[in-house]
């Protein structure tokens, strides 16, 4: 069976033993978490970290604008800043889908990138990509593996999580994106990067574009254009992207519908509570942890949505 077409791989066990509770599981090691997933779910906006995914089982689908990326036990994604794309989820109770994200630390991308004894072989000009997936190799399929089975004690952790994700950074860094991955700290998508975690750390607050030009050194209409094409929307509708699926997540921990819209920043529950129903096809009651039977429902009856609405406003 050729590697595209395998139904799992060597790191199914391992996010096994470590996912045990559906959804998302931590990690010893803070960068790194697994998921089990035995629920099929429709396209639906989700905050996509800046990280490295590699599928151990199983197969899901990331999609910006009209681009899709499956994802699945031969091929691993990497998103090079925090993307708000449409995630699809192919999975059941008896094919469950089994992932491990790594979160890409730039310290750890730059400190590769100062040790190269030589510079990268020319590629030809292409612009740097957000969202990448590629044919994930045996090499850095093994790396997996060695992080997984490392994750299971604290010592081994201490020990060996860093250095493993050094290297399978590097393994990405060598593989056919690798431009991409490394154009992630410097130049112009270095600096975007930096106002996205600028973005994400303080999501709540109130932004203006003029400062957020200022803190990645660019005129406002140069601000705008590189960051649409960064992230395949602007700022504005970036930050609401980005408070919106904060909120969900909150919401599914339990969270209250009034406490939540003031957590992520809104002023109005009845303002929070119209964007949420545009943005996700269903009311954020139906997202609060108690209410899994309602969400089922109204994804079913609203045809499973698959569109990520992002008003110009």
């Amino acid at each position: 069976m050729s590697r595209a077409a395998r139904s799992g791989n060597s790191l199914a066990a391992g996010i096994a033993a470590l996912a045990r509770h559906e959804g998302c599981n931590g990690t010893r090691y803070p960068g790194v978490v697994v998921y089990r997933v035995t629920v099929a779910e429709p396209p639906t906006p989700t905050l996509y970290p800046s990280s490295l995914i590699l599928v151990g089982a199983g197969e899901k689908q990331a999609i910006l604008g009209d681009k899709a990326f499956a994802y699945n036990a031969g091929h691993y994604l990497v998103v090079t800043s925090p993307l708000p794309m449409l995630c699809r989820t192919v999975a059941s109770a008896a094919e469950p889908v089994l992932t491990v994200v790594v979160e890409i630390e730039l310290a750890l991308l730059r400190e590769l990138l100062l040790e190269e004894d030589a510079p990268p072989a020319p590629q030809p000009a292409r612009p740097s990509r957000g969202v990448f997936r590629a044919p994930l190799r045996r090499d850095l399929e093994d790396a997996g593996a060695r992080l997984l089975a490392c994750l299971t004690d604290e010592r081994r952790t201490r020990a060996l999580a860093r250095q493993t994700i050094r290297e399978m950074l590097f393994l990405v860094l060598d593989g056919p994106y690798g431009d991409s991955l490394r154009a992630l700290a410097e130049g112009p998508v270095s600096q975007l990067a930096h106002v996205l975690r600028h973005m994400n750390a303080r999501f709540a607050e109130r932004m203006r574009i003029g400062d957020l030009a200022q803190l990645a050194h660019m005129s406002v209409p140069t601000f705008h254009q590189h960051f649409k094409a960064m992230t395949g929307c602007s700022p504005l509708q970036y930050m609401k992207a980005l408070r919106l699926t904060r909120a969900r997540q909150m919401l599914h921990a339990g969270g209250m519908v009034k406490t939540v819209a003031h957590d992520v920043g809104y002023e109005s529950e009845s303002q929070f509570s119209r964007e949420y129903r545009r943005f996700f096809g269903w009311p954020p009651s139906a997202d609060s942890h108690a209410a899994p039977r309602a969400r089922r429902a109204l994804r079913e009856a609203d045809g499973a949505g698959g569109k990520l609405v992002l008003d110009p406003s």
